[in-house]
């Protein structure tokens, strides 16, 4: 039954009315800064060091946590789009002390950001050390100064950038990218058979016995802290995903139209009942498909694309990207179809690691606003433009001090990608599960293959990450 203020979704745009595929493409936005965020590291550095260590044999385990977190980023998508609220601010409802899971969850997320910027921009200087032959050349050959260097250049673009800009120029790089490292893997001629395989048979990680032997330091690592690491990396972690669903407002999807209180709802959105509203949000529901399909699938032909590579020309010759070879060693991906693409690559990766650190620090902006709205009033009542400048400072200061005081990029990134790319993205699914049963009337409510996944994805994340985190601290 109807009420009087229950909500109606406005008027679809033609490009939903119909069934074409071609015009949904116009709605892969968000889900580029999503993508390119995460190839830098995930895709460009892990991908491939997964692939010289493994060889093909966990290709199944990169596909399968790349659709995961598919379900886990379309879920939330699904409900802001139909609620015009963020997940976030349900789940401090969640039963126990006020706001417990919202401040636990933020904490989290909120503390790996400078982890995360100390990392990356470390990774782009040795990047640029190598280009420029400057190792060992006194100050200019320590890639923390390039990395300072960077982080400077990307709070300043990050400052005076519009969204617009940004995802427009996020597009670009994704595009032209996928392209390249897609020619590079046919012209490396892999083993098809063992790449399917890989991608269908589960195996456990260990590490070959050339490993021990050349590189003892990773040898030392558990091998399920190493994968943790790759599977938190690849497509991004919760860290990207509530700045990613926060992004979705600037597109004013269903009932993000109609989302501008700033009151803190403690009942269901009285959404109207009657048949031709529930179809128009339904239809509503395609826009966020689109984009979240388009970025994930981007984010898992990368991630097979380079773990391919790594296999094929890394792995027989027992290389492992590390140190400052952690980009490097990958030149062969393109250098092998002509010499002249040396120069490709560089730009290539140069340009998605800057790309990376400069999606991160405005997707770090909108995640800490919707972490913390739900459980601040001064937060929920800033503006992003108000809050920008206190989030890119803490990000900024804490990842250049984090570069100059750690040791190793991947050590660096480790207890991150565990906590906020494996852990957090299961309890994420699993809380999306609650959101849905409790706050959607049930015509809207997820189907049953998406709730089944939904629930098994956030019982595996979860599960990786404890035991991630377990052999991690063992370790010390």
């Amino acid at each position: 039954m109807n009420h009087e203020n229950a909500k109606h979704y406005p008027e679809l745009p033609d490009s939903l009315r119909g069934g074409k595929l071609l015009p949904l493409l116009r709605f892969f936005g968000p889900g580029a800064i999503i993508a390119s965020v995460t190839i830098g590291s995930g895709e460009t550095v892990f991908a491939s060091r997964g692939g010289a260590i493994f060889g093909t044999a966990l290709l199944w385990c990169f596909i399968g946590g790349g659709a995961m977190k598919f379900v886990q980023v379309y879920s939330a998508a699904r409900y802001i789009t139909l609620t015009g609220e963020h997940p976030m601010e349900r789940w401090r409802l969640l039963p126990g002390p006020s706001g417990w899971a919202v401040w636990a969850l933020a904490l989290l997320t909120i503390g790996c950001f400078p982890l995360w910027l100390s990392g990356l921009p470390k990774m782009l200087g040795g990047l640029v050390v190598w280009i420029g032959g400057l190792e060992g050349v006194d100050v200019w050959g320590d890639p923390r100064l390039w990395g300072t260097l960077f982080v400077g250049a990307a709070i300043c673009l990050t400052m005076v950038q519009s969204y617009g800009a940004l995802e427009r120029t996020q597009t670009i790089i994704v595009g032209v990218l996928l392209c390249l490292i897609l020619a590079a893997t046919f012209a490396a001629q892999p083993d098809w058979l063992a790449v399917l395989h890989g991608s269908v048979v589960p195996a456990i990680p260990h590490y070959p016995a050339w490993v021990a032997g050349k590189y003892p330091l990773v040898a030392a690592r558990s091998a399920w802290v190493e994968m943790g690491v790759y599977l938190g990396a690849i497509g991004g972690g919760s860290q990207d995903y509530f700045g990613y669903i926060g992004l979705l407002r600037e597109k004013r999807w269903g009932l993000m139209q109609d989302s501008t209180s700033l009151q803190m709802a403690t009942a269901p959105v009285d959404i109207a009942d009657d048949a031709d509203n529930i179809d128009r949000g339904r239809r509503w529901l395609r826009a966020p498909l689109a984009d979240t399909v388009g970025s994930f699938a981007c984010v898992i032909l990368f991630t097979m694309a380079f773990m391919i590579l790594g296999a094929t020309l890394l792995h027989p010759n027992h290389i492992v990207p590390s140190g400052l070879q952690l980009l490097s060693v990958q030149a062969d991906f393109l250098t092998q179809m002509h010499a002249n693409l040396l120069f490709v690559y560089q730009a290539g990766v140069f340009t998605a690691f800057f790309g990376t650190i400069l999606g991160a620090y405005e997707l770090y902006v909108r995640t800490t606003h919707e972490c913390l709205r739900p459980v601040s009033t001064r937060i929920r009542q800033m503006s992003i433009s108000q809050l920008r400048p206190w989030v890119v400072a803490y990000c900024g200061i804490g990842g250049v001090l984090i570069m100059w005081l750690g040791g190793n990029p991947v050590q660096i990134v480790t207890p991150a990608a565990i906590l906020g790319g494996v852990f957090t993205c299961g309890l994420w699914c699993l809380l999306m599960v609650w959101t849905d049963r409790r706050f959607l009337p049930p015509a809207l409510q997820m189907g049953k293959s998406l709730f089944i996944v939904n629930i098994v994805s956030g019982l595996f994340l979860t599960g990786w990450g404890i035991r991630g985190i377990i052999d991690f601290v063992g370790s010390f």
